[in-house]
């Protein structure tokens, strides 16, 4: 065993937090523990080293012996929302421009509020508090203009009369954000020069160092969030690095990107660290559709505080352009993941004007956490009415380590809910379950429309502490293909961040507007006859810019300790029409123009996804094409991968993995269920409910007439009545 090395993988949630430990043959064990969010360095090594404990080992041992420590962190979101311990930051941007950030966009006013009536009466709605406020914003003359030409020179003296008052102001960190940086930065670079003459060592956040594309408003956010939360996150990476090595790891640490790939700590902008945690479960649906050769997943990871939900097509994984964060629309983009307040902690109460039940978005997170956890709550939650209808056991929650109290789950919703709607404790228990699983379902059925798309094409993949326990009422009469739970589930997320591959993703605005080119009106297409027909200079920008991609990308690989040989590289555009404001993404299956047939292809490869997004009839090369970002994507593998391994066929018997019976409530009352052991379960086995399967970390509530599967990767799939 000298030659023994581990894989960890640690995710933070809102409520717990998850890790995956993997052995050296692709087997892996996993660790839970309750978040400290006032200490996230205390609940990474808790969990990690629970995990630890299921092999017989310390921390000390597993950790001097790991290879390679991921994290999914949800930090710097959470540093951006509650805006805990802000720090002071003034904005420099060009003169005439200060507003840019206060008057946001014709959305700021509703950006991210839930589909709901408000909306109706969006004129009543107050815009999202700035992160700087408008007395520390100040505008400078100088101007590049949208060809990336200096068209007004920067005047400098401006910059540093700015940067005496910002100093005088004793301001935290100063962001950077001028119009056209994107294209030529020269000025931003001056300003930060400026900024070090005068105030050494004051942070500086450039917007074209941290987003490089188009588009001033989502830029100029990306640049103050990352200055925003920077402290707090590296100061966390800081402090689980130096604890990591007091235990003997002495490597990188790796951290997960919203965008999906993995990025030493020291190379990532704290930016890039948003909505991470949730990321890993999307990364995870795509790993396993792929172990079972399905075209199309959908991840549904229902936590304490979040319900989330990844679609993953036959096409892969989708990219946001302008995501939303907090309200604030940046210029990172991150991989989809839709989200709403429904989880295990979600709180349930009565509407002070109607009277009638409702449950979250409000909840009662890790502190103080449900009534049942006893640590100050006194707001009934979800997983309260979990306990209390028998659906969770009290002396088996985290495996018996948690001890939970249904007597004072009972009375929180007996006083909250029961007393006052004149209903039993059960009814109103099932009522808020019933609740929240029509707000995931209505979700789930929403975000499929949404695009053009039927639950029967998609394979469900339910995880999250709650995952398991609420499917079957969130997928109920949806028609999904299949419904899988894994008995890992309840760490998802870490899980599937150990499926990651280092992933660096780099853009650039180009904003190539292509000439005339002949058109054929019978064929409905371009048809160019000679390379000659575009202009030098637009063939030239194409290729150049992806030549400094590649240089600055195959740069930070090495960093990462790759070979270029190592490294899989793919190209992407977003392209519009002539006219258009908003463009199209898809593949760029060229990443050099050299040739007549590059070119062709370019466009062959644009028309496809545009036509098979809104038909062939919208195509509309009349217009013209403008090639506004140019994206490459590079990514390598990590060391290790966890490894399912296909199990024998045991039979539909699963009477060896059955612990015991017990009262469960389901409507009409309740009924006795058997209670299976969720780890001793077999390939070929079929529990038919109502039944329970649990493990100290989850539990799969099957209602009458449903049943579980269980297949050859021992994960079980719910066939609905």
């Amino acid at each position: 065993m000298k030659d023994e090395k581990y894989i960890v993988y640690m995710d933070t949630g809102g409520t717990f937090s998850d890790a995956v430990l993997i052995m050296p043959d692709g087997n892996f064990v996993t660790g839970k523990a309750s978040t400290t969010p006032n200490n996230l360095v205390e609940c990474f090594f808790n969990c990690i080293a629970d995990a630890a404990s299921k092999i017989g080992k310390s921390l000390k041992e597993v950790l001097s012996k790991t290879d390679l420590v991921g994290f999914g962190t949800t930090a710097g979101t959470n540093t951006v929302i509650t805006r805990t311990n802000a720090p002071k930051l003034g904005l420099i941007t060009t003169k005439g421009v200060e507003d840019t950030t206060i008057v946001m966009r014709g959305m700021g006013a509703w950006a991210g509020r839930p589909q709901t009536s408000e909306l109706m009466h969006a004129a009543g709605l107050d815009k999202v508090e700035p992160l700087i406020p408008r007395k520390l914003i100040r505008g400078v003359t100088g101007r590049v203009d949208s060809a990336g030409k200096i068209a007004i020179p920067l005047y400098e003296e401006e910059v540093r009369s700015v940067v005496r008052e910002f100093v005088a102001e004793k301001v935290e960190g100063i962001a950077v954000c001028l119009l056209s940086s994107y294209f030529n930065n020269v000025h931003e670079q001056r300003v930060k020069e400026i900024i070090e003459e005068i105030a050494p060592g004051m942070p500086t956040s450039l917007s074209s160092e941290v987003s490089k594309l188009v588009r001033e408003y989502p830029r100029c956010n990306s640049a103050i969030i990352n200055l925003y939360i920077g402290p707090p996150v590296r100061k966390l990476f800081s402090q689980v690095k130096q604890k990591l090595a007091e235990y003997g790891y002495m490597k990188e640490l790796l951290v997960l990107q919203g965008s999906g790939g993995l990025s030493r700590s020291t190379l990532i902008l704290p930016v890039a660290t948003l909505n991470s945690g949730p990321v890993g479960g999307l990364i995870g649906v795509n790993w396993l559709k792929n172990l079972y050769g399905i075209k199309n997943g959908i991840g549904s990871d229902v936590g304490g505080t979040s319900f989330d939900i990844s679609i993953v097509p036959e096409e892969g994984p989708r990219y946001v352009e302008e995501p939303l964060v907090s309200n604030f629309v940046i210029s990172n983009p991150m991989l989809e993941i839709t989200c709403i307040g429904a989880g295990g902690g979600t709180i349930a109460y009565l509407d002070k004007i109607t009277g009638l039940l409702r449950v979250g978005p409000e909840s009662a997170g890790a502190d103080p956490g449900p009534v049942c956890y006893g640590k100050g709550g006194t707001q009934p939650t979800v997983t309260d009415a979990d306990l209390v209808m028998g659906r969770l056991d009290p002396e088996y929650f985290l495996g018996g380590q948690m001890k939970v109290s249904v007597e004072k789950a009972r009375a929180a919703i007996k006083e909250k809910i029961a007393d006052p709607l004149n209903m039993s404790v059960e009814e109103a228990a099932l009522g808020i379950c019933k609740i929240i699983d029509t707000r995931m379902k209505s979700m789930l059925e929403a975000k499929l429309k949404e695009r053009g798309w039927t639950p029967h094409r998609f394979t469900l993949f339910c995880f999250g502490g709650g995952g398991a326990t609420h499917c079957a009422g969130y997928s109920e009469g949806l028609g999904f293909e299949n419904v899988i739970v894994t008995p890992f589930s309840a760490v998802f997320s870490a899980f599937g961040a150990s499926t990651a591959d280092v992933l660096h993703r780099y853009e650039a605005s180009v904003y190539l507007i292509m000439p005339s080119i002949p058109f054929d009106e019978s064929q409905g297409k371009f048809t160019p006859t000679s390379l000659d027909e575009v202009p030098s200079s637009i063939v030239k920008k194409f290729n150049e810019a992806f030549e400094r991609l590649e240089a600055t990308g195959y740069q930070e690989m090495a960093e990462e300790g790759f070979e270029r040989k190592d490294v899989v590289a793919n190209y992407e555009m977003s392209c519009r029409y002539g006219g258009q404001l908003y463009e199209v993404t898809c593949a760029c299956p060229v990443s050099r123009l050299n040739t007549l047939d590059d070119f062709k292809t370019l466009l062959k490869g644009y028309e496809t996804e545009y036509e098979r997004l809104y038909t062939k009839q919208s195509l509309y090369p009349q217009g013209g094409l403008e090639i506004v970002t140019l994206t490459l994507k590079l990514s390598a593998s990590t060391a290790a991968k966890p490894v399912l391994k296909k199990s024998e066929y045991k039979g539909e018997d699963p009477s060896a993995a059955l612990k015991g019976k017990r009262q469960v409530y389901f409507e009409g009352g309740f009924v006795e269920a058997k209670v299976y052991a969720m780890g001793k379960l077999e390939n070929g086995n079929i529990v038919q409910g109502p039944a329970i399967i649990e493990q100290f970390d989850t539990t799969l509530v099957i209602p009458q007439g449903y049943r579980v599967v269980v297949d050859e990767y021992r994960n079980m799939n719910l066939r609905e009545k």
